[in-house]
């Protein structure tokens, strides 16, 4: 494994000037980053005395080192801000690989920091919270703690308005979401102790990170075990149909009135109160205007020559006393709630026989619904016929239902490929079904195949090891 460390800036006074194209081998091996990894850089190798240029952006030093015995550490440093202004699409590029991000600045070179707290470190500060990567903003040069014998520092001995304060590095160090430090110097005691321990931390987070990433190396493949067929999830297809069951809830109300705007011409049969005799015995009351204003087939029997113009007591022939009542309450509330899928696709019928077309897509989604909330085992066990409910779907011109119950019976194919009344579909209806199956005959096929490679696997290694 290896980690990548990008660092701006440079820790001495002045850096590298806006005309100078390079920087001297001198600078790095004096450098902060140098001092820390240079052990570990002639170690991987001897003949790596100082740094080398990026290839594919000449503002970067590159080298490499070794830390924890055998991770690699890639450093690209760039010792002035003034380089970055050239290519800043390439420079954005190193800083995206970057795992680890070091700036460094001098605190006895306060033009240097303003230009980079008012210009780089706005451009950077967007790209470092995207990407999440862990910043380090070093200050290279700070005072000693108040305790200590009299500091001989630049912001101790020297003028304060040439000088960084600690209040403004440890604020652009907030600005940035980086962790702030201050070396006095850059001997081995304040970089190994101080600045080597904060970047061995993150070191080690940003291996334990790439090793949760990295796909497990299981037992299995060390003996080239085959790898399982992949099984794609079963499509769905409840958009449509909800989507239509929406555009016909404006057209339900639109029909009301428009039909009730011609039914109010008739004032004296508007107020009449019928009553409704179904074969059971049942007489269930209801008020003629409404039923004129939501019913297109009512309205036609109602307002014609027929008997039932002129009849208080209509009879209705094939419709249970709950399936109406339903159908009334709907009516009259504009709602429909079936108490199961059975009284569903009654009410999808006499939706149908009265030509209430919003009434039989509510009908639909309530069938689609019940049915896709039922788990594998209350399907293999329930005693409704889906096969039956999709022959009910075509005779009644529900055909959204019809085609969802296909896709349904289709991806639970191994549900209702077992019952007997799956011969009762026809040979176009078993096609199409045969066709959507989850899981396919190809899936089956290649799931036998490998558990047979499994088995001849087993059976090859030694019984003992």
């Amino acid at each position: 494994m290896s980690v990548h460390i990008v660092a701006l800036g440079s820790e001495c006074p002045g850096g590298v000037g806006p005309g100078d194209e390079t920087a001297g081998p001198g600078q790095f091996q004096g450098g902060l980053l140098w001092s820390y990894l240079g052990h570990g850089a002639r170690e991987l190798d001897p003949n790596s005395v100082t740094p080398s240029r990026h290839p594919l952006n000449p503002a970067f030093m590159e080298y490499q080192s070794r830390v924890f015995g055998d991770v690699r550490v890639m450093v690209r440093d760039c010792p002035s801000w003034d380089l970055l202004d050239s290519d800043w699409a390439s420079v954005r590029s190193v800083v995206e690989q970057a795992d680890i991000v070091v700036i460094k600045y001098s605190v006895n070179d306060k033009l240097a920091f303003q230009q980079v707290r008012n210009v780089y470190a706005p451009r950077l500060r967007p790209l470092l919270r995207h990407w999440g990567v862990p910043v380090i903003l070093v200050a290279v040069g700070a005072r000693l703690n108040d305790e200590g014998p009299p500091c001989t520092c630049p912001l101790c001995a020297s003028d304060w308005s040439s000088c960084v304060p600690h209040s403004e590095g440890l604020q652009l160090s907030r600005d940035l979401g980086a962790t702030y430090l201050e070396l006095p110097s850059l001997n081995n005691f304040f970089v190994g102790r101080y600045f080597g321990s904060v970047l061995e931390y993150f070191m080690i987070q940003c291996l334990k990170q790439k090793a949760k990433e990295r796909p497990d190396k299981r037992r299995g493949h060390r003996f080239n075990e085959p790898r399982p067929p992949h099984l794609d999830q079963p499509g769905t297809h409840n958009d449509a149909l909800i989507q239509s069951a929406q555009r016909w809830k404006v057209q339900g109300k639109g029909l009301c009135l428009s039909q009730s705007s011609s039914v109010m011409l008739d004032p004296m049969g508007v107020f009449k109160r019928s009553a409704v005799r179904l074969l059971s015995g049942s007489v269930l009351p209801a008020h003629r205007a409404v039923l004129v204003a939501r019913c297109d087939v009512m309205a036609a029997m109602f307002s014609g020559k027929y008997a039932e113009a002129r009849s208080r007591v209509v009879p209705i022939h094939g419709v249970s006393s709950d399936t109406f009542l339903a159908f009334l309450e709907y009516l009259y509330t504009d709602t429909c709630c079936p108490a199961s899928v059975l009284q569903a696709m009654a009410v999808l019928v006499c939706a149908e026989m009265y030509q209430v077309k919003r009434l039989q897509h509510l009908c639909e989604v309530c069938v689609c619904a019940y049915l896709q909330s039922m788990p594998s085992r209350e399907l293999a066990s329930m005693g409704i016929s889906v096969i039956r409910l999709l022959k009910k779907a075509k005779c009644h011109n529900a055909d959204q239902l019809y085609v969802w119950l296909l896709h349904f019976i289709a991806n639970n194919y191994l549900i209702f490929s077992h019952k007997p009344d799956f011969l009762e579909l026809s040979d176009e209806e078993r096609e199409q079904v045969e066709r959507l199956r989850w899981p396919s005959r190809g899936y089956l096929q290649e799931l036998s195949e490998y558990q047979q490679r499994r088995r001849q696997i087993r059976k090859s290694r030694c019984s003992i090891m």
